[in-house]
């Protein structure tokens, strides 16, 4: 079954999860333990929002996702404030990073061909030593069947235990409960939490302080680089230009301007800038230190320090790791347009964040 067609099936029986039933509650209360910081949660299959009160008691801030317009409705009546999403996790792309994420007998409906996949996407969507929940089949293989025992046709899948553990430890997370909760029945809860707190991060060692003057010359060349350009889809200021923009922008109080600093060695600047009436914030980082959690380090700080809110981003589409950085921190995206070309960028698609 396609997940059209579970979705489907759930919208005929929508109205049987109405009830206040407590299934699961415990299991999903040990994984709460495991959260060090409870402030984003996704529910995905949420349903009828059976799970949000739950979430929202332990101090959650809690998104939904459902395949099922029928489930979702009852779930807006429920949780009016609530941000629903109407989706197929399949080719869904999370907002913003989490520190939950429950998917309690939703993400088995998922065609088996699509399982690693969509769990590595929910491993990458954690913030940092955040917590994913989630139900599975206890088999030692991968495997789907389709019944009707809960009245349409019903289609479930798994990876099986191995295979699952090793998707989890290969997207950055370490298993920290499985139980067999109905057993013999095959039903399997798993905690599972993402790691990066413990380890040396490069988190320690980087520190912004405002640009000086003396860090022009090496911003010059930091902007030359080709796959910079072609990363951020910019296009390099000339000499005259850049000195020219720079000399407006280190004398205007309206402009925040930071170097970033690892281990004392200038690698990038983050500012935040009004433009278009709006404030933006933007970061240029030297390519030797892509991948390794500086520019969300850096923006973290940034954003520590500005307090002004709604702030704008935007970054190409093509441009996947300032997209996760910038959801990474909490902007949502708000608008996906095409730019025209100017002086500075070429003709490009382009989205819009909001941090509000």
């Amino acid at each position: 079954m396609t997940p059209e067609q579970v979705a489907a099936s759930y919208d005929q029986i929508a109205d049987q999860w109405l009830d206040v039933s407590t299934y699961g509650f415990a299991q999903i209360e040990r994984a709460v333990g495991f959260v060090k910081h409870r402030g984003a949660a996704l529910d995905v299959g949420c349903g009828t929002g059976r799970l949000m009160g739950l979430l929202g008691g332990h101090g959650f801030r809690t998104d939904g996702l459902d395949v099922s317009p029928a489930m979702l409705a009852l779930a807006r009546d429920r949780h009016p404030d609530a941000r629903l999403f109407h989706a197929d996790i399949c080719g869904w792309e999370l907002p913003r990073s989490y520190d939950l994420i429950v998917a309690w007998d939703s993400v088995w409906h998922v065609p088996l061909a699509e399982q690693e996949a969509v769990l590595t996407k929910l491993c990458r969507g954690l913030s940092a030593s955040g917590v994913l929940v989630f139900t599975m089949g206890g088999t030692d293989t991968p495997d789907e069947k389709q019944n009707s025992y809960m009245g349409p046709p019903m289609y479930h899948a798994t990876l099986g235990v191995p295979k699952t553990l090793r998707v989890l430890a290969e997207a950055g997370c370490v298993c920290r409960h499985l139980e067999y909760d109905q057993y013999p029945e095959g039903h399997v809860y798993l905690i599972a939490q993402k790691l990066g707190n413990d380890a040396p991060p490069v988190d320690d060692r980087v520190r912004l302080r405002p640009v000086e003057s003396g860090d022009l010359p090496r911003m010059y060349d930091l902007q030359l680089d080709p796959d910079s350009n072609r990363m951020a889809a910019t296009i390099p200021r000339t000499r005259e230009a850049f000195d020219s923009h720079w000399a407006k922008s280190l004398d205007d109080p309206n402009i925040t301007a930071r170097a970033i600093l690892v281990g004392g060695e200038f690698i990038g600047i983050i500012s935040c800038f009004p433009m278009d009436g709006e404030d933006h914030v933007g970061y240029w980082i030297d390519r030797a230190h892509w991948g390794k959690g500086v520019a969300s380090r850096a923006l973290h700080l940034l954003l520590d320090g500005v307090t002004k809110r709604p702030l704008v981003a935007t970054a190409a589409t093509s441009n996947e790791a300032s997209l996760r950085v910038l959801q990474k921190c909490g902007f949502v995206v708000t608008q996906v347009r095409r730019d025209p070309a100017t002086d500075r960028y070429p003709e490009c698609e382009v989205a819009v964040h909001v941090l509000r």
